[in-house]
């Protein structure tokens, strides 16, 4: 018979055997995984879903993009690879992958770092690998989604993705301060050692070659100018692995730390103030655009500008123009420049063949089909680009630059041959545009009507939906597009039936954020209301173009009719006059 008496000793050391085995493998299999890592490389054959197994089902939490390679942490049995993926792990379908030798990315980033803040994915985020002369994107985060910040960049989050360094637009996230405790340690990415920054708070940098300064509060990067190789400005910060920051006006600009180098004293003596300049602003029109250190006997260049972008103005020197970068003072010659005058806003209304005229003919508010398809050839092939309302709001906030050849393209009234003549010549041209509706009208008209050129005939919801590729919409009222005797509606109703019908007008467009005045009429009255309803933003018909800090509820406009020549609308859309 067995003794029993000793059973209790024999499970305990069994049980430190196990435990030591237990630890033995924990400490062992870090060092598997990295060297196995080190070795095993998967590029994406097409795009591939990241899952998350934590809940005990798989979530999706992102993908990886097709061609794009990734270090393996695990060979996760026959189906799965493991990944790093936000301080926890995510595993890819091997069936959309092919093993590969080697890593085809310079954005790398080791392993171990302090969580402090996240962010969280407001939509599905793209992720952009900065490395080479265009953005890249290489990983997607899904909707909802919460990751560690690496770094901030003006309008770009820097995350660790997998042992890769990638960027992630504002506009799709929100930032959230994490809980509890700073000195938690979770198993993300470790920021890359940098250069040790200046001796001094604010230093200078001196750039190895020609460098290109970056303005990074668009969703896509912009050159604003180049800084001569040997060429010195003072910094703002260098805490950014990637990027050192210089101030441009009330803004920065980024440099690439790898083309620079530290320095504690600058050279030169053209020092300036960037945030003393004015809201006035000039464009290069000379491919001459050079920027020069006028403070010694002779002109020395040390920046050259863009011509597609505009520049604040510090002051004016006979026929000099000064301006500021990095702390420098720049003179360009008024022979090289253009005062801007503004992003002009085109408003369009109905389209029609030439023999379709009829009663339209010298119509104002009618153009042919021919001459709206010449002028946005025009546009194209000048390389405009058609920013959204948004994008202008933000313009005139001061919160964001848009290029010089940048346009606003607007159509009142939400007029079917917008479907017929407009939508197919924006579509092909690349253009994005923006249809303000009376809604009453739309919500009556019926799905998949034909086009009949004698009558004014409205979009319809599917309408609608078919051309969001192309348009946004907005509101011009619900129904109060209409004249009596030669006043709006609007103005001779109460204010509260002024706000109900705005409300209505938006249950259609929930996401509208912009507004048209009927027949450009309007007061302080209608101002407020249209405030009062959460407009952030409203257009008139008053001629000009659109500046930093002017009313973004009186927005003007251009317009081009029948009468409109070609030439005329070519000095139109021009950002500066001639």
């Amino acid at each position: 018979m067995i003794e029993v008496k000793d059973n209790k000793n024999f499970y305990e050391v069994n049980k430190v055997k196990r435990l030591l085995l237990l630890l033995l493998f924990m400490m062992v299999l870090p060092f598997a995984e990295k060297a196995y890592a080190k070795n095993t490389v998967i590029q994406v054959n097409e795009e591939a879903a990241v899952f998350d197994n934590r809940s005990g089902s798989l979530v999706q939490v992102g993908t990886l993009s097709a061609g794009q390679t990734f270090e393996v942490t695990k060979d996760y049995g026959a189906n799965w690879w493991q990944i790093r993926w936000g301080g926890y792990y995510g595993y890819v379908d091997k069936r959309y992958t092919t093993v590969v030798p080697v890593t085809t990315y310079k954005n790398t980033v080791p392993t171990v770092a302090k969580i402090k803040d996240y962010i969280v994915t407001t939509n599905v985020a793209p992720i952009y690998d900065n490395t080479g002369n265009e953005l890249v994107q290489f990983a997607t985060l899904s909707e909802g989604v919460s990751f560690p910040i690496y770094n901030r960049m003006g309008n770009w989050y820097g995350i660790a993705v997998n042992g890769r360094l990638g960027f992630v637009h504002s506009n799709f996230v929100v930032e959230e301060k994490s809980q509890g405790t700073t000195n938690t340690t979770k198993p993300i990415e470790k920021p890359t050692p940098t250069p040790p920054p200046p001796n001094k708070q604010n230093g200078y940098i001196e750039a190895l070659e020609n460098v290109t300064l970056y303005d990074f509060r668009r969703e896509k990067p912009m050159a604003i100018a180049t800084l001569m190789k040997g060429q010195q400005l003072e910094i703002v910060d260098a805490l950014d692995p990637t990027y050192v920051k210089v101030r441009w006006g009330k803004t920065y600009l980024y440099a690439e730390k790898s083309m620079v180098k530290f320095i504690n004293t600058p050279a030169y003596k053209n020092t300036g103030k960037d945030n003393a300049m004015i809201n006035e602003y000039f464009i290069p029109i000379s491919a001459n655009s050079e920027l020069y250190d006028h403070s010694s006997k002779t002109l020395q260049p040390f920046a050259k500008l863009d011509t597609n972008h505009r520049y604040p103005i510090l002051r004016k020197e006979g026929s000099w123009y000064v301006t500021v970068l990095g702390g420098r003072e720049g003179y360009i010659h008024s022979s090289k420049v253009a005062l801007d005058r503004g992003v002009p806003v085109m408003m369009y209304h109905h389209f029609l063949k030439e023999d379709e005229l009829g009663r339209f003919k010298n119509v104002s508010t009618t153009m042919t089909d021919v001459q709206f398809t010449n002028e946005m050839q025009y546009l194209k092939s000048k390389n405009y680009e058609t920013v959204s309302a948004d994008e202008l709001l933000r313009f005139m906030r001061d919160e964001i630059t848009l290029p010089a050849y940048s346009i606003v393209l607007t159509f009142d009234d939400g007029l079917l041959s917008t479907r017929e003549y407009a939508y197919p010549v924006l579509k092909e041209n690349g253009f994005k545009a923006t249809q303000f509706l009376i809604t009453y009208r739309n919500e009556n008209s019926k799905d998949e009507q034909l086009f009949n050129y004698h009558d004014l005939q409205s979009l319809s919801r599917q309408d609608m939906a078919n051309m969001q590729d192309v348009f946004t919409y907005g509101s011009h009222t619900y129904n109060l597009h209409d004249l009596v005797g030669n006043k709006g509606k609007m103005l001779l109703i109460p204010y509260h039936e002024v706000v109900e019908d705005l409300k209505r007008s938006v249950t259609m467009i929930p996401k509208a954020n912009a507004f048209a005045y009927p027949f450009g009429q309007y007061n302080a009255n209608i101002i407020n209301a249209v405030k009062e309803v959460g407009f952030t933003m409203a257009f008139s018909t008053a001629l000009g173009y659109n500046k930093p800090y002017d009313d973004v509820y009186q927005i003007k406009r251009l317009s081009s009719n029948q009468k409109t020549t070609f030439e005329q609308f070519q000095k139109m859309v021009l950002p500066y006059a001639q």
